[in-house]
């Protein structure tokens, strides 16, 4: 199972590679996991990737460009689904976990800020999914989890 995770923070994700289950899966090549940053996808030549909430709003989101562009540069597989690990989203269970085993691959996107641009969610997301009702400082540990 390969999972794509776009991630502001690539190094979260793949410190979790190096130690036990995980280290072993990966070496197995039971999963593969690679962490890509949209940062490297950005427009802007400070490599900015927030913005002001489309419509208005309190705080800032992260981008739709960085992010639609980094999605559209991950070589996807024919059976596969796009997540948002967000505080809002469905409650992670056993079932959803038995659900996105069926897929050859999931496709993470982690947020920051207060969220991200919803216009992103509309275009790529498939599935919102929360590992549980309190807020973090960002998705990686969620999509670690999941």
């Amino acid at each position: 199972m390969r999972f794509d995770v776009l991630t502001l923070f690539p190094e979260l994700i793949q410190s979790h590679l190096d130690f036990s289950i995980m280290k072993r899966a990966s070496e197995d090549g039971v999963i593969e996991v690679n962490a890509i940053n949209p940062r490297d996808y950005t427009l802007d030549k400070h490599k900015k990737v927030d913005d002001t909430p489309y419509g208005g709003g309190a705080g800032m989101v992260l981008a739709p460009q960085p992010y639609v562009d980094c999605y559209e540069a991950v070589n996807k597989l024919d059976n596969s689904i796009t997540i948002m690990m967000t505080p809002q989203g469905e409650p992670f269970t056993h079932a959803i976990s038995q659900e996105l085993a069926q897929y050859d691959q999931v496709i993470i996107l982690c947020g920051h800020y207060e969220g991200i641009d919803q216009r992103v969610l509309d275009e790529i997301v498939d599935e919102e999914i929360s590992i549980g009702d309190y807020v973090l400082t960002g998705g990686e540990l969620p999509a670690c989890i999941l």
